[in-house]
C-alpha cells in the first residue's frame, strides 16, 4: 500500500500525526518571531541605550533566525521519522528532504567548526606575539642576515 494511499484511507491519523504537530510548531515559531520582533526591533531603544542587535537581521541576536530554521528543519524530519515507524515506505517520498537536512546540518555545524579553528589560531598567534620580546625578532633579523650574506659568498666562490 503507498504512502499516499494509507493517508487518504486514514486521514484522522494523517491529522494527528503530521499537520497538527507541524502545525503546533509553526505557531510557536511565529509567536517566538513576533514576541522577538516587538522585543528588538520595535522596542523602545533611545540614543543612550541602542539597540545592539541593530545591525543584525530585523534587529534580532545573531543566529535567531539560523537557529529557528535549524530546529524547524529537525522537528519536521523527527516527525517524518515517526511516521515511517508506521507506515513501511514512507521514507522513499521524502528521500531528498533528508537531504537537504543532512546538507544543512553538515554544512551548519562544519563552518562553525571552521569559525571556531580560524579563531582559536588567531587567538594563539596574537598571544605568540605579545609574548615574544623584540630581542628574539631582532636575533631572528640578524640570523637571517647572516644566513644570507654566507649564501651570497659561496655563490661568489663558486664562480669565482
Amino acid at each position: 500500500m503507498g504512502v499516499v494511499q494509507y493517508f487518504l484511507e486514514h486521514k484522522q491519523e494523517f491529522y494527528w500525526q503530521v499537520l497538527l504537530p507541524i502545525g503546533l510548531w509553526m505557531a510557536l515559531i511565529l509567536a517566538m518571531f513576533i514576541y522577538l520582533f516587538f522585543r528588538f526591533t520595535i522596542a523602545n531603544w533611545t540614543t543612550e541605550n541602542p539597540n545592539p542587535y541593530q545591525t543584525e537581521t530585523m534587529g534580532m541576536p545573531r543566529g535567531t533566525f539560523r537557529g529557528a530554521l535549524t530546529l524547524t528543519l529537525l522537528y519536521v524530519t523527527v516527525i517524518f521519522e515517526l511516521v515511517n515507524v508506521r507506515i513501511i515506505g514512507f521514507e522513499q517520498e521524502f528521500r531528498e528532504f533528508l537531504i537537504a537536512f543532512q546538507m544543512m546540518i553538515g554544512f551548519y555545524f562544519g563552518a562553525k567548526v571552521m569559525h571556531h579553528i580560524t579563531s582559536s589560531d588567531k587567538q594563539k598567534a596574537f598571544a605568540f606575539a605579545e609574548t615574544s620580546s623584540g630581542t628574539e625578532d631582532q636575533e631572528f633579523a640578524q640570523n637571517q642576515s647572516n644566513e644570507q650574506t654566507a649564501t651570497n659568498n659561496d655563490q661568489g666562490k663558486a664562480v669565482g
